[in-house]
């Protein structure tokens, strides 16, 4: 079925399956499976495959859904910079101006240059901010500018390429090795599919998908080629949802409230002070323009007029040098909000693990004679050696050994993977014309193969066990003597996602820095627990089910920082989770909680 129209939260479509989530998720309502913003599902996905939709058609959909892209915030520049004058500091420097002016109307020219100097003051404490930001808009609209995304879709009768934000719900698209998934779509043609979803759930390995899998936005085809129905675009898309719940963070950034807080607490005594000290002079006398141009230089005395100036200055430097390091700075206000971070919630895939299968050390054999390299090179011979790696494991098991040795051999007969029967085979010719077959692919399959299967049957299945429990991925290698021969074990190829180079010295120093690290990760529990232990970090490992299943909206109005940010402080990840739980999870530690009358305790958190 297609994706659901979504007035429900993300966590209750019943995928749990592909995250490992909450055990009891909330119950849907039938019709809304029914309807996609309003419209027959029956009616709007019903395309014509030989066909697919007309330009007319198509252009009358765009219309009604609007373009397949994530919604953004966009703030009036102009808007946004006038405001920037009537803060509280500001205001005090234009009461300063003011004054200065009656003054040098009143009294002579001297004053004017008081005047000319407060309103440069002015201007440098907000065009520089605002001169900066807009630098940084200008570099990310260039960078959106240059990755536009192509599709390719079958419009009056024919295939075309097209801009992807132009797809439209129920148009029939044809997916392809290497091409991005550019909308959340139903598998409807061709065979098999292999796609990368690392950025969707930490999985390191592709995912093979058939006629009917609903393949999701932000994906990445590795194999095949399929075509399919578009089900959603934009906003109403799985990877669009998730950018809904942080695009509606709506919060005043953390450098803005205290440099907020100082400006009113500057100005309020500065204002007080110098009423108070117009009155009194006044009422003893004073000659009220000599009083007025006192309190004019009291009042600018009292305020450091060229606080803001000074630190914009300075974050707009740490900006310049963050840009100098390939890093795109979206507020000046991020830079201090980056040193003051306290925690950091962290991806496990891509960021800190190199998101490429290696081999491991351990490769355990289970027949006798077999050497560790003899099971590689029967792995190599498995595949098709002479050809460029068609997936991840074939490029994992081709690059580990030399491969121009084996041009001895000649391969005669290929069986490439099949996720019927989880293996692939091959017919081998040796040098003096005797044959023989290779295997590679799951391991309880090549185990109830093995002639044998009883004698190492229990031997096997532990080393299988014990891998899974660390979250290491295993792939056996099987042969046979001769063409007809009965297949012999030889052993398992054990493989992982590795860290990052430089991923445990940085956690090192984040520590000794005090910002604690949260791994959080919808791979599966196991396999961020190793990792947890590779990088130091401990192995208090939660799932999903420690978390609730509540829709985004309901999450707002739940004191989360209380009930569940001291439980985030005391583990180390999170795994099998969804995008929500993500947004949970950051949300509970920026609420924080109370910890005594008057005492708050939360934190300042980064995301990857």
């Amino acid at each position: 079925m297609p994706p659901k129209e979504e007035k429900q939260s993300l966590l209750a479509q019943g995928k749990q399956d592909a995250y490992g989530g909450a055990d009891k998720l909330e119950e849907t309502d039938p019709e809304e499976d029914l309807y996609y913003c309003g419209h027959l599902k029956s009616e709007l996905f019903n395309t014509d495959h030989d066909t697919g939709l007309t330009s007319e058609e198509a252009a009358r959909r765009l219309q009604i859904f609007g373009k397949n892209e994530l919604a953004e915030k966009e703030d009036n520049k102009w808007t946004k910079l006038a405001l920037e004058f009537v803060q509280p500091m500001p205001l005090m420097i234009w009461a300063a101006v003011l004054l200065e002016l009656i003054e040098a109307i009143l009294t002579g020219p001297e004053f004017w240059v008081d005047v000319i100097v407060l309103l440069v003051l002015q201007l440098l404490n907000v065009l520089v901010g605002f001169y900066e930001e807009l630098q940084a808009g200008n570099a990310i609209a260039k960078l959106k500018e240059s990755l536009k995304p192509e599709a390719t879709v079958k419009r009056d009768g024919k295939f075309e390429v097209i801009n992807a934000t132009t797809i439209v719900p129920g148009d029939l698209c044809l997916l392809g090795a290497g091409g991005a998934i550019p909308a959340d779509v139903k598998l409807c043609g061709g065979k098999t599919l292999q796609v990368d979803q690392a950025a969707l759930t930490g999985e390191s390995l592709p995912v093979t998908m058939y006629i009917g899998s609903v393949a999701l936005m932000g994906s990445t085809v590795c194999r095949g080629e399929m075509e399919a129905i578009v089900s959603a675009t934009g906003s109403e898309t799985f990877f669009g949802k998730t950018a809904t719940l942080i695009n509606n963070v709506d919060e005043m950034a953390h450098f803005e409230k205290i440099f907020q807080q100082i400006n009113v607490m500057l100005t309020s005594a500065g204002a007080f002070m110098v009423i108070v000290t117009f009155i009194m002079l006044v009422c003893r006398g004073s000659d009220v323009l000599e009083t007025l141009s006192f309190c004019v230089v009291l009042l600018i005395s009292s305020i450091p007029i060229a606080m803001r100036v000074v630190c914009t200055t300075t974050m707009a430097l740490g900006c310049r040098a963050l840009a100098a390091e390939k890093a795109i700075v979206a507020r000046l206000s991020a830079v201090e909000e980056l040193a003051g971070m306290s925690m950091l919630c962290s991806d496990k895939t891509g960021t800190l693990t190199k998101n490429v299968m290696e081999l491991q050390e351990d490769l355990p054999l289970f027949a006798k004679g077999i050497e560790k390299h003899d099971v590689l090179v029967a792995a190599a011979l498995a595949a098709k050696w002479k050809e460029p790696p068609k997936d991840a494991l074939d490029t994992l098991v081709l690059g580990s050994i030399d491969l121009e040795p084996l041009d001895k051999y000649i391969q005669s007969d290929f069986m490439p993977f099949d996720p019927t029967i989880k293996r692939t085979e091959a017919t081998i010719e040796r040098p003096d014309g005797t044959k023989f077959k290779v295997t590679k692919g799951a391991p309880h399959v090549l185990l109830e193969m093995a002639h044998n299967c009883d004698e190492i049957k229990e031997e096997v299945e532990k080393k299988v066990f014990e891998l899974a429990t660390r979250g290491i991925r295993s792939l056996a290698v099987a042969c046979t003597n001769t063409i007809n021969g009965g297949w012999v074990f030889m052993g398992i190829l054990t493989f992982l996602d590795p860290p990052r180079s430089d991923t445990k010295i940085v956690i090192q120093k984040a520590a000794s820095f005090g910002v604690g690290i949260k791994m959080i990760t919808g791979d599966h529990k196991a396999i961020a627990v190793e990792m947890c232990n590779m990088l130091g970090m401990g192995n208090n490992v939660l799932g999903a089910d420690k978390l609730p299943v509540k829709k985004p909206e309901e999450l707002d109005s739940l004191p989360l920082g209380r009930d569940y940010c001291p439980l985030v402080e005391r583990c180390d990840g999170f795994a099998q989770v969804f995008p929500e739980h993500k947004y949970l999870i950051v949300q509970a530690l920026r609420q924080g909680y109370e910890t005594s009358p008057g005492n708050h305790h939360h934190h300042i958190v980064g995301m990857t």
